[in-house]
């Protein structure tokens, strides 16, 4: 996406968060450190992950004005080391933006920031902040008289909003493997579906068994009305990542993958 943009050369500001030490970096496994650096020909916002980037599953960032995603990422393909992520800056154009970094349990973490057009001064100038992102603390349980508890409606227009706004943006494939056998998964969101994978024989080189319309909902967790599209996604991305030089076939109980 960055790639269809102009270059916009304007300072970045990091917004409403606390100033870190001046290498931009924090030790501490609840924060994640954050700064801008611009040079003559480039820019880069620079973040470190409070723990191993297997841990986290995306990054975005999305103009607040407009409500649009600008920039979608998995965190592994872009990861340098095991913590650092950077992010070529100059396709941003100026204006209030967020970046959102999703963890593989499905909380969202923010870091806001601002593009100024080029030869304005920001006010502030920060360029180096820590954010603290301890957010495991447990959700406060309502109870009735009797003990029995209460729907907390505010984590559930929470959620709610969450799925509305992002949609299947937080969705993605893995895969584990266990010789000639192992799954491949699919999580969306806090669900998850895990499908059998065992090798094939003769023309087809493997295989996923996939529920049918009848236990879909008991075995998967996700309405009926999803699972058309979602094995799709699924045949589709397995097809890109483990086997390009195959096709696919999908019938009621799996997804075949034959040589072309």
């Amino acid at each position: 996406m960055e790639n269809s943009h102009p270059r916009f050369f304007g300072p970045l500001e990091l917004l409403n968060v606390s100033e870190a030490d001046n290498s931009g970096f924090v030790s501490d496994t609840d924060v994640i450190n954050a700064k801008t650096v611009h040079y003559p020909d480039c820019q880069q916002i620079i973040l470190w992950l409070p723990d191993h980037y297997r841990y986290y599953n995306d990054i975005l960032i999305k103009d607040r004005l407009k409500s649009e995603l600008i920039y979608h990422k998995k965190i592994g393909d872009i990861v340098q080391g095991s913590v650092q992520i950077i992010i070529d800056s100059v396709f941003i154009y100026p204006g209030d933006f967020e970046i959102i970094i999703i963890s593989s349990s499905g909380k969202l973490y923010h870091i806001y920031f601002r593009k100024y057009p080029e030869g304005i001064t920001p006010k502030s100038n920060k360029q180096s902040v820590h954010i603290d992102v301890n957010t495991d603390k447990n959700p406060v349980i309502y109870r009735d008289g009797l003990g029995n508890e209460i729907p907390n409606e505010d984590l559930i227009l929470r959620e709610n909003v969450i799925a509305s706004t992002f949609g299947k943006i937080f969705r993605h494939v893995s895969y584990v493997s266990y010789g000639r056998e192992g799954e491949v998964v699919y999580r969306e969101g806090d669900k998850t579906i895990r499908f059998y994978m065992e090798m094939g024989g003769g023309n087809c080189v493997f295989y996923l068994n996939i529920p049918d319309e009848t236990e879909w909902e008991a075995t998967t967790g996700f309405p009926l009305s999803s699972r058309s599209e979602i094995i799709q996604y699924v045949a589709e991305s397995t097809l890109k990542d483990q086997a390009p030089s195959c096709k696919y076939r999908i019938s009621p109980k799996e997804i075949a993958y034959y040589k072309k």
